[in-house]
């Protein structure tokens, strides 16, 4: 037999026998009534297969199917000898954010008339882990649209848990959106406003950066805990999203390191990040033949920058191209020159 698959079953009464020695002496077990042999009906041997797989008890001896379709009581999950620690578990995982782990019940409480004072029996079985589990479940949802990993995931969490009581009065998706905001910057990869407010329900921008104001304050969380928010942090991201050709992807990374950089930040005074990621991809677009298709519009509803914005922050690109330009993107553009 395959391992892990089948296992032996020996009899109660072959168990009696290891147990004392030998077993001499001592007379048969009688059987109760409506019990179930532990015996072969072939060959009266009481050792038997178990196969998980098939769901039978085989003899050993003769081949008997003892039993059929059986089902498997043992832990849902195998442990194998290379794994570090046991798989083997029953009921949901627990949740160290919650107070109970996660595994608290309530027991709803069903009032009949002139029994109105049960009303406070009821109040005091309401879950109190209620709206974190809400709340957590929300952040699940919108992480799993906004295509974050689950470190994000977590410390939005651990965020939310913090400051929900800060912001009791706010709706649960706008609450959470802060927390994912905040978690986002804190995990280097940072989001925009726009796009977190276009994976929750019924929320405004505007609410959402004041629930962030109120996390941060609240809670304590100093700049340097969250990274500061650059060009290049969104341009890959944005890339992708408007399918920009490799070259054309290189170009506007290199432009937004540059532009990112310490010793370039007094030309970039009054413009956001988004906004001068919003006009390199505007100047890529020019300068590339094979991302000619690509206009002002689509940049704008993709990343979230307003026309005006980007074409200022492309007016400084623009008298700043001879320090943003490679020199690499100067051979590519004389090679895909026609010549003569």
């Amino acid at each position: 037999t395959s391992k892990g698959t089948r296992r032996l079953v020996v009899g109660r009464e072959t168990n009696n026998m290891l147990a004392s020695g030998a077993g001499a002496g001592k007379p048969p077990r009688r059987k109760k009534k409506n019990e179930v042999s532990d015996l072969c009906a072939e060959c009266g041997s009481d050792v038997f297969v178990d196969d998980a797989a098939s769901g039978d008890l085989i003899c050993t001896e003769c081949g008997l199917v003892k039993e059929g379709c059986r089902v498997d009581e043992r832990a849902e999950w195998r442990s194998f000898e290379d794994d570090k620690g046991s798989k083997e578990r029953a009921g949901p995982a627990l949740n160290p954010l919650l107070d109970d782990g996660g595994l608290g019940s309530s027991v709803s409480v069903q009032l009949q008339p002139g029994l109105l004072h049960l009303a406070r029996v009821q109040a005091s079985l309401k879950d109190p882990n209620k709206r974190l589990k809400q709340g957590f479940q929300v952040v699940g949802e919108m992480c799993d649209l906004l295509r974050l990993g689950g470190m994000v995931k977590d410390r939005a969490c651990e965020i939310f848990k913090d400051a929900e009581k800060h912001l009791k009065e706010r709706k649960i998706h706008e609450a959470c959106a802060a927390c994912i905001y905040v978690a986002c910057r804190i995990e280097k990869c940072p989001r925009t406003f726009k796009e977190i407010t276009a994976v929750s329900k019924n929320t405004h921008m505007v609410i959402i950066m004041r629930c962030f104001k109120v996390i941060v304050n609240k809670l304590g969380i100093r700049h340097h805990t969250m990274e500061t928010v650059k060009p290049s942090d969104y341009l890959d991201r944005f890339c992708k999203n408007l399918e920009f050709s490799q070259v054309g992807t290189r170009l506007a990374k290199h432009m937004g390191a540059i532009a990112s950089d310490k010793d370039h930040q007094k030309q970039w005074d009054g413009k956001s990040p988004v906004s001068i990621a919003g006009g390199i991809l505007m100047y890529v677009s020019q300068i590339s033949q094979e991302d000619r298709h690509i206009n002002v519009n689509t940049i704008s509803s993709h990343t979230g920058a307003s026309i005006s914005a980007i074409r200022s922050a492309l007016a400084t690109i623009q008298k700043e191209s001879d320090s943003l330009i490679p020199a690499w993107w100067i051979e590519v553009k004389q090679e895909a020159a026609p010549k003569p």
